[in-house]
C-alpha cells in the first residue's frame, strides 16, 4: 500500500497543474465573456427577451459546459493523486486481525464482504475505462473532421471576394474555430476522465490485493463462537417473524379482497356490469395476482431463511468438530442447500425479468393514456401492483443470492482443497470421492413399473434401474459365464473321454448347453437385481426388425450349422470339394466352417452354402477311392508283360491298398502307342497325398519298362509320297535386283 510520502505530488508535477488550471480558467473566462457579448447581441438588454439562440451562442454554451467539467475533472483528479486509496473499515479489521488466532469468522466474513465490494469496484471501472476509451475514438476523429473544416473555411475566406463574402466566409471560420475548440475540449475531458479512472483502479486494486492477502491469512485460522452462532441465529429468528407477519397481514388482506370481488361479481351478475365496476373488478383481479406473488415469495423467503439458519448451525459444527465424517456431513448438506437454491434461482429470474417487461408495458400504456381522470388512476393502480410483483422477486432474488454466497463460501472453508481440514484433508478427500461414487452408483437411469394382479387387484411397483444394479448384474453375468464355460470344457472332455461321444458332438452339446445356461443367467440375475423383464419390452420392435432384416443372413447360416451338426453329412477332417475348392474340413462352428485346401489356405464356408450347394464328401461312408494313371507303350511291345511290370509298381507301393487289389488294362490302340491303363485304390488322410502317390508310379514304371526294354513312345507322325504321277517342275526368274 502506498505510504504517505509516496503520496505527496512532485513540484514539477504541481507546477503542471497550476499551469492547466490557469490556462482553463482563462479558456473559461473568455468563453464566458463571449457567451454574455452574444446574449447581449441578440437580446438586446440584458432584461430583454431573449431569441432563440443561434448557431455561434450554442457552441459558446457548450464551451463553457466543457471548460466547467473540465476545471471539475482536474479538481477530482488532483484529489485521486493525492488522497490514498483506503476503506473506513480496513483499520478496524486489520487492529481486529494484528493478534493471535482464532480470529472471529464474522469478522472473516466482513472482510470477504469488502473484498467483493472491491471486485464489484473494480469491475465497473474496467467498464467506465473500456466505455471512455470507445468514446475517445469517436471525438478523435470529430477533432480531426473539425480541424479539417477549419482549413477549407480559411481557403474559402483567402478566395472569398467582395464584403459580404468576406463576413459570411469570416463567420463560417469563426464557427469552425468554435467547433474545433469544442472537440478540443471534450477531448482534454475525456482524457483526463479516463487518467482519473485509471489512477482509481489502480488504487483500488492495491488496496484490494492487500485485503485479499489478508484474507488468505485469516480464513484458515477462523473459529465460530457459540455466542457468534446464537447472534446469527437471533437475527434470522427476527426476520422470519416479520416475514411470518407479513404473511399473516397478506392473508387477512386477501381474504378481504376476494370477498369484495365475490361481492362484486354478484352484484355485476344481477344488476348488469358498469364501466366502474369493469374497471374495479380488474383491479381487485390484479390486487389478488398480486396477494398471490407476494404470498409465494414471502413463502420462498420464509424457507431461505430456515435454510440459513440450519446452514449456521452445520457451519458452527464443521468448525468445532475434527471428524471427518461429521465433516462430510456438514459438507453434503450445505451442498444439498447451495443445489436448491441455486436450482429455485432460475425460476426467480425468469418470474422477475417476466415482471419488469409487466412494469415496462404498464408504464408505455400510462404515459400513452387520455387526460381522463378514470383511466389515469385505474392505470396508475394497475402500475402500482406491478410494482409490488416486481420488488416481491427482486427482494427475494437479494435474500436468496447473500445467503448463495455464503454458502460458496463456506463450502470453499470446509472444501476438499481449504487448509482449514489440515491432516485430515486426505480422510475428507477419502469420503468425498466415495460419497461421489456412491452418488454414482446410485443414480438412477430410468424407472419401470411393474404391474401384478394380487387377489383380483392391480398392484403396480415402479423399479428403478441404477447404475449400481446395471453394473452389478453386467459382473456377476461375466463371472457366471466364465464359471459355466469352466464346467462345459471339463464336461465335454469327461464325455469323450468315458463315455465315448464323438468329438464333434460333445462340442455341440456344449455350445448348447452354454446358450441355455447363459438365458437362465441373465433372468436369474435380473431377478435378482429386482430389474424386471418389462425394461427390456421397449426395445422389441426394433429387435423384431433388426433380426427381420439385419440379422436374416446370420440366422440362416446358424440353423444350417445346426442341421449340419445333427445330420453329420459334414465332419471334422472330411475331405470335400465344394465351389473348385478341395480341401478338409479343420471346424464345423454354428455360422460357419473352416475348410484347409490342398494348398494350405484356410477359407471360411457359411453352412448354407453346404445346405444349398451341391458338395462333394470324398470321405463321407469310406475314405477309399480310386486312382487310374494312363500310359503307352510303343506298338510291337509284349502287353501282357508290360502290364505285370505295370502291376507289381502299384503292389510294391506302400499307400496303394491291397484288397482290391490293383489292376491294368489295355484300353485301346492309340495313334501312336498301344494304351494301359493302372487302376488301384488309396485310403484318404492326413497323411496321405493323391498326387505323390502318382508321382511315385509313374517314376517306378519309367524305370522298370526302361530295364524291361520296352520303350514309351512320343508322339509320332507319318509323310508319304505319291509318285504314281511325274512330278510338276517350274523354272522361275530371280528378280533383277539379287543378279
Amino acid at each position: 500500500m502506498p505510504t504517505a510520502q509516496s503520496s505527496v505530488p512532485k513540484p514539477e508535477a504541481v507546477a503542471t497543474t497550476v499551469d492547466q488550471r490557469t490556462q482553463i480558467e482563462a479558456q473559461l473566462s473568455e468563453a464566458r465573456r463571449r457567451q454574455e457579448t452574444g446574449h447581449l447581441e441578440e437580446g438586446g438588454t440584458p432584461g430583454a427577451e431573449e431569441l432563440p439562440a443561434s448557431d455561434r451562442q450554442r457552441l459558446f454554451d457548450r464551451l463553457v459546459i466543457a471548460y466547467s467539467e473540465q476545471l471539475k475533472l482536474l479538481d477530482e483528479l488532483e484529489s485521486v493523486k493525492t488522497a490514498q486509496p483506503d476503506n473506513p473499515h480496513k483499520q478496524t479489521l486489520m487492529a481486529e486481525f494484528a493478534g493471535p488466532p482464532p480470529y472471529s469468522a464474522l469478522r472473516v466474513d466482513a472482510l470477504r464482504d469488502l473484498v467483493d465490494s472491491g471486485k464489484e469496484r473494480l469491475h465497473s471501472l474496467a467498464s467506465t475505462e473500456r466505455a471512455l476509451e470507445t468514446l475517445k475514438v469517436g471525438r478523435l476523429e470529430t477533432q480531426q473532421r473539425a480541424a479539417e473544416a477549419v482549413r477549407l473555411a480559411e481557403d474559402k475566406l483567402a478566395r472569398a471576394d467582395g464584403q459580404s463574402a468576406i463576413d459570411k466566409e469570416r463567420l463560417g471560420r469563426e464557427l469552425a474555430i468554435l467547433r474545433r475548440q469544442l472537440a478540443e475540449a471534450e477531448l482534454a475531458n475525456i482524457g483526463m476522465g479516463l487518467e482519473r479512472v485509471r489512477l482509481e483502479r489502480k488504487g483500488v486494486q492495491a488496496l484490494n490485493s492487500e485485503l485479499e492477502r489478508l484474507l488468505t491469512r485469516v480464513r484458515p485460522e477462523q473459529r465460530l463462537g457459540k455466542e457468534e452462532l446464537e447472534q446469527q441465529q437471533a437475527l434470522l429468528r427476527k426476520e422470519l417473524n416479520v416475514v411470518i407477519a407479513e404473511i399473516d397481514a397478506l392473508v387477512i388482506a386477501n381474504g378481504r379482497r376476494a370477498a369484495e370481488r365475490q361481492q362484486l361479481t354478484k352484484l355485476v351478475a344481477e344488476a348488469g356490469s358498469s364501466a366502474s365496476q369493469a374497471d374495479r373488478l380488474e383491479l381487485l383481479d390484479a390486487r389478488l395476482e398480486t396477494d398471490r406473488v407476494l404470498l409465494l415469495t414471502l413463502t420462498w423467503l420464509q424457507t431461505t431463511l430456515q435454510v440459513a439458519s440450519d446452514a449456521w448451525a452445520q457451519r458452527y459444527v464443521g468448525f468445532h468438530s475434527e471428524d471427518a465424517n461429521t465433516r462430510q456431513s456438514v459438507i453434503s448438506g450445505l451442498s444439498q442447500s447451495r443445489e436448491e437454491l441455486a436450482g429455485r434461482k432460475q425460476i426467480v429470474d425468469e418470474l422477475q425479468q417476466a415482471a419488469r417487461v409487466a412494469v415496462h408495458e404498464q408504464q408505455l400504456r400510462l404515459g400513452g393514456t387520455s387526460l381522463d381522470p378514470d383511466a389515469t388512476d385505474k392505470d396508475s393502480s394497475l402500475y402500482e401492483a406491478l410494482q409490488q410483483r416486481a420488488r416481491a422477486y427482486q427482494r427475494l432474488q437479494r435474500a436468496s443470492a447473500r445467503m448463495e454466497r455464503q454458502l460458496d463460501r463456506w463450502l470453499d472453508d470446509f472444501g476438499f482443497t481449504a487448509r482449514t481440514t489440515s491432516a485430515d484433508d486426505w480422510q475428507l478427500g477419502a469420503l468425498q470421492l466415495a460419497q461421489t461414487l456412491k452418488s454414482i452408483w446410485n443414480f438412477e437411469m430410468f424407472a419401470v413399473e411393474d404391474s401384478t394382479v394380487i387377489d383380483g387387484k392391480t398392484v403396480t411397483v415402479t423399479y428403478g434401474v441404477t447404475v449400481g444394479k446395471s453394473i452389478g448384474a453386467l459382473l456377476l453375468f461375466l463371472f457366471g459365464y466364465w464359471l459355466f464355460a469352466l464346467l462345459s470344457r471339463r464336461l465335454q472332455r469327461v464325455m469323450v473321454s468315458r463315455f465315448g461321444v464323438n468329438e464333434q458332438m460333445a462340442s455341440v452339446i456344449r455350445r448348447w448347453a452354454m446358450i441355455s445356461l447363459a438365458v437362465a443367467l441373465i433372468i436369474f440375475i435380473l431377478n435378482l437385481a429386482r430389474i424386471p423383464l418389462t425394461v427390456f419390452a421397449f426395445m422389441g420392435g426394433a429387435l423384431a426388425i433388426g433380426i427381420g432384416f439385419g440379422t436374416q443372413t446370420i440366422i440362416k447360416n446358424v440353423i444350417s450349422g445346426i442341421i449340419i451338426l445333427f445330420e453329420r453329412k459334414i465332419r471334422v477332417g472330411d475331405i470335400i470339394a465344394l465351389g473348385g475348392m478341395t480341401g478338409h474340413v479343420i471346424a464345423v462352428d454354428l455360422r460357419a466352417s473352416t475348410v484347409r485346401g490342398f494348398d494350405g489356405v484356410e477359407a471360411l464356408v457359411p453352412n448354407s452354402s453346404f445346405l444349398e450347394n451341391q458338395v462333394v464328401n470324398w470321405t463321407y461312408s469310406n475314405p477309399r477311392i480310386r486312382r487310374e494313371i494312363r500310359l503307352g507303350i510303343a506298338y510291337g511291345s509284349p502287353i501282357r508283360a508290360a502290364a505285370e511290370i505295370i502291376a507289381r509298381c502299384a503292389e510294391d507301393h506302400a499307400q496303394v491298398l491291397k484288397d482290391p487289389p490293383p489292376e491294368v488294362f489295355f484300353e485301346d490302340f492309340g495313334d501312336n502307342a498301344l494304351l494301359l491303363v493302372l487302376v488301384f485304390w488309396v485310403e484318404l488322410g492326413p497323411n496321405l497325398v493323391a498326387r505323390r502317390v502318382d508321382s511315385d508310379l509313374r517314376h517306378a514304371i519309367g524305370q522298370r519298362l526302361e530295364a524291361a526294354g520296352i520303350p514309351i513312345p512320343f508322339p509320332q507322325r507319318d509323310v508319304h509320297l505319291d509318285i504314281s504321277q511325274p512330278l510338276p517342275v517350274r523354272l522361275t526368274q530371280p528378280p533383277a535386283d539379287n543378279v
